[in-house]
């Protein structure tokens, strides 16, 4: 049979929808795609599945930047202070050491303007004070912040109110209120991190793996197969490279991830979607050689195979239903909590994978606790330990679980 070409299928799909409903022929549309890796190839296949897609998919209203997102926090804010914040941008003028990045800006005006909302409730001056402060942190205690978050927020404001009103301002009281619920947030621990989340970073990867499998024996049908594919591959890469949401959201083929003779994958990432200070992300950025054969082989199907049921971009992980779109890092945070409560019981958001990863690197490599801190990019030892330590011994705690699973089929019994 002749290969058709992107103009003919569509061409086709119009004459079908017209003829017959745009929903049959969709379907109509879908069967041929199941065949079309037999009859022309996995490309034409890929072909078949994003001219189906543009018919579907309406057009997607652009999300803003968070440039766009600081300034409109900004707004809130009353009128003589904007500019100065709106200074603090690293794309207004001004000295690179100064500048903020535009996630601390949202934060600070998000805070600022939370502050100066409470204020003008109790009738407060907008300036803090040590007696103010403690009358706002026991608020938010009352409404379930806690107080690592309490400590966060009120460090914003005062940070914030000399930018934008007294760059002098000092308050001894308030420095007491901050560093008191600093304290109180570190025998408290993290409340977002359970030791249920610490699962192992080999045992998401491995999940990863499964997950991949699968999809390879269902053959690249469809669309849902490659998500498939597309879910185990980030669970594996997010373990494989313990990087936050930011920097895995942008991943892609040829700029940021390029294979190179097996089994070295080559990763280079920008400084911006680093966490780091502003006047460094110029300068900065990440670049590593993973030796990984199985992420290596997942990586080259993906890309020959799977990849291109979705459009023709390069984004590692691209989105379902907006073509030519990756998808944000908000999206994989909650894409990785559902896959591994579904398959593990216990929801591992991607910040908690690090963690995974740092803990296993502490447990089970020679001298892993100093390791632990450059496999996570942490800038100290005392912040790893202070974060990450949470397994109580998991090496322990597997070898008496296969001790016990060992016993099971012992005919003696078991006095516990």
């Amino acid at each position: 049979m002749p290969v058709p070409d992107r103009t003919e299928i569509a061409g086709y799909l119009g004459a079908l929808s017209a003829r017959l409903g745009a929903e049959y022929a969709a379907s109509e549309l879908a069967y041929l795609q199941l065949g079309a890796p037999v009859l022309w190839g996995v490309p034409i296949a890929g072909m078949i599945g994003q001219v189906l897609r543009q018919s579907r998919c309406t057009p997607k209203v652009a999300a803003q930047s968070i440039d766009a997102r600081a300034r409109s926090a900004i707004s809130s804010l009353p009128e003589e202070w904007h500019g100065k914040l709106i200074a603090k941008l690293s794309s207004e003028l001004g000295p690179i050491s100064e500048k903020w990045s535009a996630n601390h800006v949202q934060a600070v005006a998000n805070a600022l303007a939370r502050w100066c909302r409470a204020s003008a409730v109790l009738g407060r001056e907008a300036q803090p004070t040590g007696t103010s402060f403690h009358v706002y942190a026991t608020d938010l205690r009352a409404d379930g912040v806690s107080d690592r978050s309490v400590s966060d927020y009120l460090s914003r404001i005062v940070s914030g109110f000399r930018v934008v009103a007294d760059p002098g301002f000092h308050s001894a009281g308030c420095d007491h209120v901050i560093a008191r619920h600093d304290a109180l947030a570190k025998i408290a621990g993290r409340p977002t991190k359970t030791g249920a989340q610490i699962v192992g970073a080999s045992t998401i990867f491995d999940l990863g793996v499964d997950r991949m499998d699968a999809a390879r024996e269902n053959g690249p049908r469809g669309l849902h197969v490659a998500r498939d594919f597309r879910n185990g591959l980030l669970l594996s890469f997010a373990a494989a490279l313990p990087q936050r949401a930011r920097a895995l959201s942008h991943l892609a083929f040829g700029t940021t991830v390029v294979l190179l003779e097996k089994p070295y994958v080559h990763v280079v990432l920008p400084g911006r979607v680093l966490k780091m200070r502003e006047a460094k992300k110029r300068f900065a950025g990440y670049d590593k050689v993973l030796i990984n054969p199985v992420l290596w082989s997942a990586l080259d199907d993906y890309q020959r195979s799977f990849r291109p049921l979705f459009d023709d971009g390069s984004a590692l992980f691209p989105s379902m239903v907006d073509m030519g779109a990756a998808i944000t890092s908000a999206q994989l945070g909650r894409l990785v909590g559902d896959l591994t409560f579904k398959h593990l019981g216990v929801r591992v958001s991607i910040h908690r994978v690090r963690d995974n990863a740092a803990t296993e690197a502490s447990e089970e490599i020679q001298s892993g606790g100093y390791l632990a801190p450059a496999l996570i990019g942490n800038k100290s030892a005392a912040t790893t330990m202070d974060s990450y330590d949470h397994a109580q011994g998991m090496r322990a705690a597997r070898e008496h679980g296969a001790r016990i699973a060992g016993r099971r089929s012992s005919p003696t019994t078991l006095r516990v």
